[in-house]
Order: structure tokens, then sequence, then C-alpha cells
């Protein structure tokens, strides 16, 4: 018997900008891809962007530190995975290996939706997309079909024990040309008062403050204008780990901070050739400070990296045809390196100048070309593309040396998308990646997370073939996917232990050096789904995953996350009123590679597996917005694994948003 028609549930497609550069169905594409979007109270009501995206399925994150944040994606993180912001690399030349904290620089009450391609990235954006892509797309205004309007909202958030009081105001301006919204965020963190029997971690709690704007304005229908500013503070950030095994009295990123601004123009044309031309430029900077003083000494070390990026790019949106998409483009990226150092003794007074832990004035430019096709005939649709990549390094030292590399790479990607049903498609992906050695690679020379590291100068580019095989399910009432993935890497840069002027640690700190492994497996399954059992009702899950294995050695990788998983049952009802309900789960990781084994941020013998149940609440009036919930209800306690803290014990939390509008027609 036929089933009838539900016209109580309707299909919204999923619309994705990450895999092409333009919008996409993603039950079209090939590629694994999973979104999280302001619709989602999990996302508006984060204390930052990374706790907002934990919750995206193929995400792992690590935090080092509260004031961090390193999404794993498929067994790689730090400078193997790409963050993207409005399509700008967030990336530049001085990141490192591992895990690090630039992700937790972009407020999250900034955020409009973020997408996430696991496994690839490196065609469309280039370097570093070894282990896929996150791409975070920032609040714009809409501009007014009713007349000038004006908007404005007020939003405040409290999270027990004092871990978390922020506030931010909003105001949004629109006309029918022309549209800007700002925003101001202030929030102290406090220190986290950890799961049953771990206490207070203290300290680990620090203050910041976020400025942003847009402005939008259309000349006529066929030219859009886009300037937009982001800027990002946080003081005195402590490195819990660090100080906590008592190596330190001190060690804070003090200050943090990142600065974006740009200016795109869209250009609109019925050339089936040139649809759409997109120019962009762009400045970024970022400014790092540590400073750092040893357990019994009166000597304090002061190290400032600021770098200062500089991107121009043009990129070109045609359809020849009725069945063929094409994005295509040319983008340039250019890293400025100032670094600096120094220490003064409390107790003498005396002070000295150092070499920063990057050469003063070094620079790194890429320039890339890139195409990117997509081809769809009734059942099956076809991707294809193809990117050459150029760079060149300069780093001047006066203590080791004037270093130039050019590195380049040519790579390409392809896929099927074949629809077995109206519901149901069968997907496969084959993507080639790179990742160019950075300056961060080739000279850094310090004291950098628990190592001394000494350069390279005879580093070659990463490589990976990143193979997907599954299937991609999508209903009125049901979505589904199921993920096969196999990530081959050659030549994969792994800091092994070394000696320097013949000595094997320096005041204690073991010395390391990069090198290119011969080659590399990680291989594993993902799994993401959802069930709405009413309009208002929804049942969701993922599961991950990840085996990451050296070749050369015969050993694991390191940090490869543990088997996770999350579920939940989300309750949005038509009067607004929502609830979300769910557990996630992470097994036991006793699977070490050396480096695990030496990392003091992972106990002996591995990480525990645990489980933490959350709960959220949530209500939306005529004038207000109203949020709770309850964190780690049981109290467990945990660790996620590779991070330097422990996890948030029981804790409560709400905000309240009042927003306000006014026509003027």
């Amino acid at each position: 018997m036929k089933e009838k028609s539900d016209t109580s549930f309707i299909l919204i497609p999923e619309i994705v900008i990450i895999a092409q550069r333009t919008k996409t169905d993603n039950i079209n594409r090939p590629e694994s891809i999973s979104t999280i979007s302001n619709l989602d109270p999990r996302l508006g009501t984060a204390m930052s962007t990374p706790d907002a995206l934990e919750v995206i399925p193929g995400v792992w994150m690590q935090q080092t530190n509260l004031g961090g944040g390193s999404p794993f994606l498929r067994g790689l993180t730090g400078y193997h995975t790409l963050i993207l912001v409005d399509g700008i690399r967030l990336n530049n030349s001085t990141f490192r290996s591992g895990p690090n904290q630039y992700l937790n620089t972009i407020d999250p009450l900034l955020i409009d939706h973020v997408e996430v391609m696991k496994g690839q990235g490196s065609v469309p954006y280039g370097s570093d997309a070894l282990g896929g892509t996150v791409q975070l797309f920032s609040k714009s205004p809409d501009f007014s079909v009713t007349g000038n309007e004006l908007k404005g909202s007020l939003y405040g958030k409290y999270m027990s024990y004092g871990m978390e009081l922020a506030s931010r105001f909003e105001i949004e301006a629109n006309s029918n040309k022309t549209a800007f919204i700002a925003g101001a965020t202030i929030r102290k963190l406090g220190d986290i008062v950890a799961g049953e029997g771990l206490g207070t971690l203290s300290p680990t709690g620090y203050p910041e403050k976020a400025l942003d704007g847009v402005i939008k304005h259309r000349f006529n229908n066929k030219q859009l204008l886009t300037g937009s500013v982001q800027f990002h503070r946080q003081e005195d950030v402590p490195l819990y780990h660090k100080i906590e095994n008592g190596d330190y009295t001190k060690y804070h990123f003090d200050p943090q901070q990142r600065l974006l601004s740009y200016l795109r123009l869209e250009s609109f044309y019925e050339s089936p050739l040139f649809s759409k031309i997109r120019y962009t430029i762009s400045y970024q900077n970022s400014i790092e400070k540590r400073v750092k003083q040893k357990s019994g000494s009166s000597i304090t070390d002061e190290e400032e990296d600021e770098v200062s990026t500089f991107n121009g790019s043009v990129e070109v949106i045609s359809r020849p045809a009725s069945y063929w998409d094409i994005s295509s483009g040319i983008e340039y990226y250019e890293d400025h390196v100032a670094s600096k150092a120094k220490s003064w003794d409390e107790a003498s007074g005396e002070s000295q100048q150092h070499r920063g832990l990057y050469p003063d004035g070094s620079r790194a430019s890429s320039i890339a070309l890139y195409t990117l096709h997509s081809l769809n005939f009734n059942r099956f649709s076809f991707t294809f593309g193809g990117r050459y990549n150029y760079f060149q390094l300069s780093v001047p030292d006066e203590t080791l040396g004037d270093i130039k590399l050019s590195p380049s790479a040519l790579i390409g990607s392809a896929g099927l998308n074949y629809k077995i049903t109206e519901e149901l498609r069968f997907v496969s992906s084959f993507s080639s990646g790179f990742r160019a050695p950075n300056i961060n690679d080739i000279s850094s020379l310090g004291i950098a997370d628990f190592r001394y590291e000494i350069p390279n100068y005879d580093l070659k580019p990463e490589k990976s073939v990143n193979v997907d095989v599954g299937l991609k399910l999508q209903s009125k009432r049901y979505t589904g996917n199921l993920i096969l993935f196999r990530n081959n890497l050659n030549g994969l840069i792994a800091n092994e232990k070394s000696t320097y002027n013949g000595n094997d640690s320096i005041d204690g700190v073991q010395v390391y050096q990069r090198q290119n492994l011969k080659q590399a497996v990680i291989r594993g399954i993902e799994a993401d789904g959802s069930y709405s059992f009413l309009p208002s009702l929804t049942m969701f899950g993922n599961i991950s995953y990840t085996y990451g294995k050296d070749l050369a050695t015969n050993s694991p990788l390191r940090r490869i996350p543990p088997l996770n998983s999350r579920l939940g049952l989300k309750y949005l009802h038509v009067s607004s009123f929502h609830a979300i309900l769910e557990w996630a789960h992470a097994g036991e990781q006793t699977r070490l590679s050396q480096g695990d084994s030496d990392d003091n941020r992972i106990q002996e013998g591995g990480t525990p597996s645990w489980n933490v149940v959350n709960l959220s609440l949530g209500y939306t009036g005529s004038f207000f917005q109203v949020n709770a919930g309850v964190h780690n209800i049981f109290n467990e306690a945990y660790r996620t694994h590779g991070s330097g803290i422990d996890g948030r014990g029981r804790s409560i939390w709400i905000s309240l948003k009042l927003f306000k509008g006014w026509n003027f027609n």
C-alpha cells in the first residue's frame, strides 16, 4: 500500500558552500559535510566557539587550556586542519603542528553558521586541510523590503560558580540598499569547577572582549559591496597544565588577539561564463604574547609573535550549461612575522633581549590557481577540481643563517553522487591534499608546548590521498550519513626527539626536531542521523571511530581520538519552546604513541572513558529569549583525550536576550 503523504513534515534541503565555494545542496555533494546554525540553541549559548563546535558530528575538540580549543578532524589537528572565517584563511605560517588556541579567538555570538568538510579542502582552499576544513560564517545583515528598519538586542549569560559571565549588545540598521550590523561582547570566564573529586582548576579563567561590524551596500541589482571588521582580545590566559604540574609559577598568554577586516565586491552578470565575479581583499593581524616564570626562579621570560596577513582573491562563478557549475579563481596570501623575546631578573633588575620563537622579519607568500566543477545528469552527479599552489618562504636568521624555500603543489579531486532513490544516495570521493612547510616548521627555536623545538631546513611538503565511500539519506522524517574513509599520508611532519649543540634537553626540556615521516594511514568510520517522531520531536545521534598508524615505525599516530558518540532528543514546539537532552560518550584511549606517553596532559596508561549528560531549555517570546541548562548532570569526572584541562562538573547556566525593532516608512 502506498504511504500517505505527510504534510506535517516539510523537507528543507541543507545548503552548503564549503565544497564548491558557492551554494549547493548537501545531499547532492559526494563529500562528508556537517553543519550547525544559529537556529540550534547550542551555538547561540556556547561559552566559546570550541564549545559550540564539539557537538558537530565528526569533530573531536581538544582543549589544552580554557583559552584554547583545537578541532580534530579524522585524527588530525593544528596546522593539519584548515579554519576559514567568511572564506578567508585563519591559518597562517606560524601555526603549530599540535593543538592550538586560535579557534577560540572567534566570538561564538558572532557566528551565523558553521560548515565542516572532513578529509578534504586543499583543492578549493589550499594548504593545511589534510584532516579537513572548518568554515565559520559571521552574521550578516539583511536588506529591508518594508522601509527603513532599526533593531537592537541585549544579551546576558551567567554560569554557576562564576565560570562564565557574558554580555553582548547588538544593533542593526537596514534599508533597501544598505544594511549594517555591529556588536560588542564582554566575557569573564572563571576557573573551571571540574567533575566529582577533581575540585577547582586554578588558574584557568580569563577575561575577553570582542567587537565586530558588517556593512553591505547594494549599488544596483548587479553589484554588492560588503565590508567587515572583527576584533577579539583575551588577556592573562593561563596554560593550566604547565602551572599545575609545578614546572611554572606563571605561564600565560597575555594577550591573545585577532583582528580581521575585509572588503568584498560581488558583481552579477547574465553571461553563462561569468554569472558572478567575487573580489576580496583582506587584512588579518594576530598577536600572541607568552609570559613565563619557572618555579623557584626570579627570571621572567616574555615572547611575542605578531603575524600580519594580506590577502587578495578573484573568483568567477560560471554556469555554461544547466547541468554544469564551475567555480574558478586566483588567490594570494602574504604573511609578515614580527617576533621578539626578552627576559628580566626580578631579583637583580637586569633584563636581556633574545631571539624570538621565529626570526624577526620572516615572510611567507602563497599564490594559487584553482577550478572546481560539478556536473549533474539525472541520477548521477560528478565533481572534479584542481589546484596549483606556489609558495615562497624567506627567513632571515642571524643565529641559524638565512633560509629561503619555494615549495609548490599540484593536486586534484573527484567525486560521485548516485541517486539510488529520491531519498538515498551513494557517495564516493577522492581528494589529494598537501601542507607546505611553514615558518614554524623551518625556524622555530625554543620552548613550544612541552618541547624545545629546533629547526629543520630540509622539510618537504606533506601530502595526502583521502578516499570516502558511503551513503547519504534525507527524507521528510529522517536524515543520515554513513561514511568509510581512508587517508594515506606521505612525508608527514612530526616532532622527533633530537639534540641541540650536543644536548638532548635545554633547561630540563626535551629537544625535538621536525622530520618527514615516510608514510602514515588514518582510517575509520563516521555515522550520524536524525529521526522526527513528530514535527516537534527529533532524535539525533552520531558516532566516530578513527585509527591512525605510522607505517614507518609501525606505531600509533599521536593524539588519535577514541571511539566517541553523541545521542539526544530535541523538542521544538510551535510556541517557540525548546528542550534538548543529550548524552556524550567517549571510550577509553589506551593506544598511545610515544609522544602521547611523553605528554603530561595524558595520564599514564591512557585516557579513561567517560559519559556526560546535558540538558538545555529555552523559550522565545515577542521581545525576549530565555535559555537555561544543566551541564554534566551526573557530575562525571572526565577529560577529553589530549586535553590539558578536565571537563566542567555539574553546572547550571541561564541566558536572557532582549530584542526590539522599529520600522520607519
